[in-house]
């Protein structure tokens, strides 16, 4: 029994010591004593205008809000996909710091975090005025990276990854812009292939066409997905000439929007009417619509 005591109070002294060294090394080090449920940011995402992300290897982006739109600077003003931007800015507010892993300028630069070796810089403006503004650094586990605030020293693991804060265009553009809505349209012409809405349903003008034929032209014809912005320079002389294939959407009241479409180098360029960009749309999408002929959407017994 006395041994079993004994035993006991050599644990609980060797815990107190350990205590009592951590938290000094802690003070004496600068890591932080906030508690562990600390935000890592203090900043209202709402009140965001612009997002600037600057990379490692000296790329930049600037993402400003106009309106309910997100639009990139950097990207001839292409419209950013809203809600991935806005998900970056929760995520970034509802960070929480955890326990810091080092508070030395020299781990900052370790951990990749420091102002002249960085993976990200992230700043977050309200206005003229920088509301967040932080470092990310280095992998420290599944979609975590180490940061530091500006003006602090401390570095932590917060729940952000590099992905998620990607300095290219491409990776923010809304991909939806080729794209329209069906119940929009009251008509979509290519060629002689005349699609026509009545109520829900859409026809094609002058023939029959098989369900499942024309409900697959409809998905090609209104589901393009834009996958880059192409620099103007290059890709308007493109359309010069005649492109090499086009279609018109009309809707409900009466405006209609042409697309156009061009080869360049392994893709396509699509040149729409009601903006002024060109998007890169892979080959598939538009080798798929060069394929679409009157007479294969009819039914056997419309056929010719």
């Amino acid at each position: 029994m006395l041994k079993r005591v004994i035993t006991f109070a050599a644990v609980l002294l060797a815990a107190q010591i350990g205590l009592t060294v951590f938290v000094h090394l802690r003070s004496g080090s600068g890591l932080n004593a906030a508690p562990p449920d600390a935000l890592f940011l203090s900043f209202d995402p709402a009140k965001v205008t612009t997002v600037v992300i600057s990379a490692g290897d000296g790329k930049t982006l600037t993402i400003e809000k106009n309106g309910a739109a997100w639009l990139m600077r950097e990207a001839q003003s292409a419209p950013a996909e809203s809600g991935q931007v806005e998900d970056l800015l929760r995520k970034a507010a509802a960070a929480k710091q955890g326990l810091a892993v080092a508070a030395t300028k020299e781990a900052a630069r370790r951990f990749k975090t420091a102002e002249d070796q960085f993976e990200r810089h992230v700043v977050f403006k309200a206005g003229n005025a920088a509301a967040a503004d932080f470092y990310l650094g280095g992998v420290a586990g599944f979609r975590q990276s180490y940061a530091r605030a500006a003006g602090r020293d401390e570095v932590f693991s917060i729940p952000l990854s590099g992905y998620e804060t990607e300095a290219d265009p491409d990776k923010w553009l809304d991909k939806s812009l080729g794209r329209l809505k069906r119940d929009e349209l009251a008509k979509i012409t290519l060629a002689d292939i005349v699609l026509v809405r009545q109520d829900k349903d859409w026809k094609l003008e002058g023939g029959e066409a098989d369900p499942a034929k024309l409900a697959k032209a409809l998905d090609q014809l209104t589901g393009l997905n834009v996958l880059a912005v192409l620099d103007p320079a290059k890709a308007a002389p493109l359309f010069q000439q005649a492109p090499t294939l086009q279609f018109t959407a009309t809707k409900n009241g009466g405006e209609t929007v042409a697309f156009a479409l061009a080869k360049q180098d392994d893709h396509y360029v699509l040149k729409l009417s009601s903006s002024a960009l060109h998007f890169k749309i892979g080959s598939w999408q538009a080798e798929e619509l060069l394929k679409l002929k009157r007479a294969e959407l009819l039914t056997k017994a419309a056929a010719p």
